[in-house]
């Protein structure tokens, strides 16, 4: 075997580093407990004090000798240690949080042993920082399994995922047309429809349960919300109504548009909606109401349109900047116990923060600050509300603030996408309006008059910039 000896370079550079390393390390004697302080698993000591409640603008920190002297020996360390001239190189690790991911995805039962001693305390640390922040914590509803909307998507959801062939995949001519560049085939739909009667069967009764809970699901199977599967649902839903109106069954046609628009609310109403599970909320809800308008109700003879029913069924509904401050609530809680509390109970990760609480509270406050804004009622609002700057970081450690960028969602272009849905749901709101024969409502958030051609039908936006710049297209109102 061949032995490794030390270059003179190798030992002229750590001669060199040790008595400056030495020298720190008495120079910042005092500090020394921040920084080499021994993290306990699933133990974190809160100080009295919240930087939540503190002005924003009043939270500037000056760094510690302690923290600028633990990130310079760390920085040095690794240059050391991934040197190319070290006999004993070690690849740079990426930072605080890897161990633990990397311990899920192994397959070595020593590993799977210890990611699963981790995971026996995150339970009480996520209910300590629950009763921390009380404003963030949410009550779980008692729902049954079999009545559980969410549970019986994510069921499906899981089945489909370790067999994709259980997925709903349409033809290329119902494909051209759900994406708006191909016509319309009843032929082909039906035929389609028959041959994948079960699973449709089982998307319609999903989608009509009226309850959701997210209470004794594991965190895992819900953190991460994908679109496709439930794109594809919500269409063959949308498929079978437009087929049922035209052969004049308007009962059918209304029952599969309020199972496509359950379908949506499962990733809406559960106790803590996630940003992603909101995204696919609106991607259904829009497109729903869409169809619904262009597609399924012309569809429908002569003399069967009831505008109510029809918007019973799809309830285009507009909803205040506290809605968003509720999703934020939601997104709060999915990735705290998905990602920060799982990470800060493994106290064997050799990149653990000397900071945990520091970074538990920072990471929260930023939530509880966009909660604060956004929480009024008013539809106005919706125009004027603007999240406060990021507070100051600069008290964290390295580690800290390494994991806060990644985790940071940049809350300002999830928030735009919600207020150009506003947008769509009052302009299609007012289109039931008109075919119930009712006057016109203005847009509910700027206030401003809809343009409306009774020769053509055309529904318009305002002419506004705020309109203009969200996209928001003309609607074709359905004669009665």
């Amino acid at each position: 075997m061949a032995k490794y000896r030390p270059s003179k370079r190798f030992l002229l550079a750590m001669g060199g580093m040790l008595p400056l390393g030495a020298a720190l390390v008495f120079g910042l004697l005092p500090d020394l407990g921040v920084i080499a302080a021994p993290p306990i698993p699933g133990v974190i000591v809160f100080p009295e004090t919240r930087l939540a409640d503190q002005a924003p603008s009043s939270t500037k920190f000056l760094a510690t000798r302690a923290r600028l002297a633990a990130d310079w020996m760390e920085d040095r360390q690794w240059d050391l240690l991934s040197w190319d001239r070290n006999p004993w190189k070690r690849p740079r690790p990426q930072g605080f949080g890897e161990h633990y991911f990397e311990l899920q995805k192994s397959t070595r039962p020593s590993d799977q042993a210890a990611f699963a001693s981790i995971n026996l305390w995150t339970g009480p640390l996520y209910a300590q920082i629950r009763r921390r922040y009380p404003e963030l914590a949410v009550p779980l509803k008692s729902v049954p399994d079999a009545s559980n909307g969410f549970l019986k998507w994510l069921e499906l959801s899981e089945r489909v995922k370790a067999d994709p062939s259980k997925d709903l995949s349409f033809p290329a001519s119902l494909r051209s047309y759900l994406d708006n560049s191909g016509p319309w085939n009843p032929a082909d739909a039906k035929a389609w429809l028959a041959s994948e009667k079960a699973k449709v069967d089982e998307v319609r009764a999903i989608g009509l349960l009226t309850e959701q809970s997210i209470a004794g699901i594991e965190i895992g199977r819900y953190s991460f919300i994908g679109a496709r599967h439930a794109k594809n649902c919500a269409e063959a839903l949308l498929l079978e109504a437009r087929l049922a109106a035209e052969s004049g069954d308007t009962a059918t046609a209304l029952e599969c548009v309020r199972a496509a628009r359950g379908l949506a609310d499962h990733f809406d109403k559960v106790e803590t909606p996630s940003l992603l599970g909101i995204t696919v909320y609106i991607l259904l809800n829009l497109e729903l109401q869409k169809q619904v308008l262009s597609q399924i109700i012309p569809a429908l003879p002569s003399g069967q349109l009831d505008p109510q029913a029809w918007e019973d069924a799809v309830r285009p509904e507009v909803v205040p900047p506290s809605d968003f401050s509720r999703i934020m609530k939601g997104e709060w809680n999915v990735c705290i116990r998905q990602y920060l509390v799982p990470v800060l109970c493994d106290a064997d990760d050799p990149h653990y923060p000397g900071d945990p609480e520091t970074l538990v509270d920072f990471y929260s406050s930023r939530f509880v600050d966009v909660m604060k804004a956004y929480d009024r009622r008013s539809m106005p609002d919706w125009i004027t509300i603007a999240a406060p700057p990021l507070r100051d970081s600069s008290h964290l450690s390295r580690q800290s603030r390494n994991l806060c960028a990644i985790m940071f969602v940049g809350e300002a272009a999830w928030c735009k996408g919600m207020l150009r849905a506003q947008y769509v749901m009052g302009m299609n709101s007012a289109a039931f309006a008109i075919m119930k024969g009712e006057a016109i409502p203005r847009d509910p958030i700027h206030g401003l008059p809809y343009v409306w051609d009774p020769a053509s039908r055309k529904l318009s936006a305002p002419p506004d910039p705020a309109f203009a710049e969200m996209k928001v297209e003309p609607v074709t109102v359905p004669a009665p």
